[in-house]
């Protein structure tokens, strides 16, 4: 007879993970509290939760990933900086909207490169469709507003069921053209 290991959740963690769940509902869906404020927030919870379970999922799409990790290797102007920058992005997906919590500083600092060389690679992932980047406006300050970096779900995402089905359907496919390699 084959044993079966069960891990065991104290009452304790079961009300922490009761308590998470309620927190981040309320965080949703507070009404007068800024968007930026509150994906921050909920990012933070999720990765709590996640770390106390240990790790989290991401739906990939292992053949749009592949793709994608070709593409960056023959193409990107710094190949393997772009391969470990698209790794670390999928650490780091907001789980109900797909929004990357990282700023540029904070990509850069975590893969050893400078932030402009960070925004050249998630241009290049932008400009196939990969990502993609929205302004957001910053309330009190001048100018154009702050770029937040959104994974494309029909490569990677945290929904499920129908949600994962609708972001999908509205996502806009891969765009990859071969051209000539990049000089490196």
């Amino acid at each position: 007879m084959a044993a079966t290991i069960v891990g065991h959740r104290t009452r304790r963690d079961r009300l922490r993970a009761v308590d998470a769940a309620d927190l981040r509902r309320l965080v949703s869906s507070y009404p007068r509290l800024p968007e930026r404020a509150r994906s921050e927030i909920v990012a933070a919870i999720d990765r709590e939760t996640a770390s106390e379970a240990g790790w989290t999922f991401v739906m990939l799409s292992p053949s749009q990933n592949r793709v994608v990790v070709s593409w960056l290797h023959r193409h990107s102007s710094r190949p393997h900086k772009a391969a470990e920058l698209w790794a670390l992005l999928f650490e780091h997906l907001r789980r109900d909207t797909g929004e990357i919590m990282l700023t540029r500083e904070e990509m850069a600092a975590e893969i050893g490169a400078t932030a402009d060389h960070v925004s050249e690679i998630m241009a290049e992932l932008e400009g196939i469709g990969a990502i993609a980047r929205r302004r957001e406006k910053v309330p009190g300050v001048r100018g154009r507003g702050r770029v937040v970096y959104f994974m494309n779900p029909r490569v990677g995402t945290h929904l499920a069921g129908a949600a994962r089905d609708r972001a999908q359907a509205e996502a806009s496919p891969l765009r990859l053209v071969e051209s000539e390699p990049a000089e490196r």
